[in-house]
């Protein structure tokens, strides 16, 4: 009954338009994770987990422009939340639990369709999190989620070494979920993109992919970009309109 009431009562702000979008959600481990909100009018939500360090600067800028367009974009503080140091190397020590629990309420709370972005080492705990979900969603939250998008991914199980066969986590073989993936073409990465989407596609996943060319994998999160990174950091807002475009069209 209080659920129901609940429900009943966020549904009434939303068509009074009162609809404000919490500035934290709390998970069932006792975590709470701050949220930067950029409002979107219309029916698509962007969950972002930031990974350039931590601090999702350009990720920000990017939501901005996105919700300028009627695109919702939420950037949950993961790191924050467990109080980890702000490099890429924290994500993997994210409890997939609480991945999942963000993308349940989020869907729950807001009735968009939701797509997840990430990159680099951000995407085996995303991946992870998103797959627990899969596995306890009713098929209608199921079909809310549109996909990932992945910002030069790292999934290896084991670094590569030259001339040996790229190894990934095995989340990558059980996921269904739809898949965008960027590859900088200045990233080694590059050279393994083919092989990452044949790993993708034994679990299922329809997979796109696209290559940026003239730029490294973290082009938007470098020190020292060069022009060419510089004038794709400004297309980032773009990128990602392309992205989610490619996984709809996959439904």
């Amino acid at each position: 009954m209080m659920i129901s009431r609940l429900f009943t009562l966020l549904l009434l702000l939303c068509i009074s338009g009162v609809w404000a979008a919490p500035t934290s959600l709390r998970t069932s481990t006792g975590s709470e994770i701050y949220l930067r909100t950029f409002p979107g009018e219309g029916n698509t939500l962007m969950l972002g987990f930031p990974c350039d360090e931590g601090l999702g600067t350009q990720e920000a800028r990017a939501s901005q422009s996105l919700s300028r367009i009627g695109l919702e974009a939420w950037l949950p503080d993961v790191l924050g939340a467990h109080s980890l140091p702000a490099v890429a190397s924290s994500m993997e020590q994210l409890p997939p639990i609480e991945i999942a629990e963000v993308i349940d309420q989020t869907i729950k709370l807001t009735g968009k369709k939701v797509v997840l972005v990430t990159t680099g080492r951000g995407a085996l705990p995303i991946l992870q999190g998103a797959n627990m979900w899969l596995n306890q969603a009713t098929p209608q939250d199921r079909a809310a989620l549109i996909g990932i998008i992945l910002f030069s991914p790292e999934l290896y199980a084991v670094k590569p070494a030259p001339g040996v066969e790229a190894r990934y986590h095995s989340i990558v073989s059980q996921t269904s979920l739809p898949v965008f993936i960027y590859q900088g073409q200045r990233s080694p990465g590059r050279w393994w993109l083919e092989h990452l989407k044949v790993e993708f596609a034994r679990g299922g996943s329809k997979v796109a992919s696209k290559v940026l060319p003239n730029v490294r994998g973290f082009f938007y999160a470098v020190q020292d970009p060069t022009d060419e990174e510089r004038a794709m950091t400004d297309r980032l807002p773009e990128l990602i309109l392309d992205a989610i475009k490619q996984l709809e069209s996959t439904q």
